[in-house]
């Protein structure tokens, strides 16, 4: 069986940190991008099984933006972690994938649940 593949995509140094080494106890590839280029390029570079993108990102456009740019397979699953409001996050445009957001902050326990195929 192939490992799990991860894009993460967190603003903040000591989330991402975080999410990395939880990812990573769970047996995942996590590749963690530095920008919202650095995760286009990484989407088009490798098979993405799980995005994780914060929402807003900074100085740059909005998650649901960049997802729209990423090449993400059908079978990608989208994650969006923010601290916004749940009606903020309403997708202005169409993606290829389904996608669910957790709010900030959230357990360790709903991340797992995303993780679960």
């Amino acid at each position: 069986m192939r490992q799990r593949t991860v894009l993460l995509l967190e603003s903040e140094p000591v989330i991402a940190l975080d999410l990395r080494t939880e990812l990573e106890a769970s047996g995942c590839q996590v590749f963690a991008a530095e920008d919202a280029q650095d995760a286009v390029q990484l989407s088009l570079q490798h098979e993405i099984d799980l995005a994780i993108l914060n929402f807003r990102l900074k100085n740059t456009e909005d998650g649901l933006a960049l997802a729209s740019r990423m090449r993400l397979g059908s079978h990608t699953k989208l994650l969006f972690i923010t601290g916004a409001n749940p009606q903020d996050i309403e997708p202005p445009v169409r993606l290829n994938t389904d996608y669910q957001v957790l709010h900030k902050p959230f357990a360790r326990r709903q991340l797992q649940a995303v993780l679960l195929p």
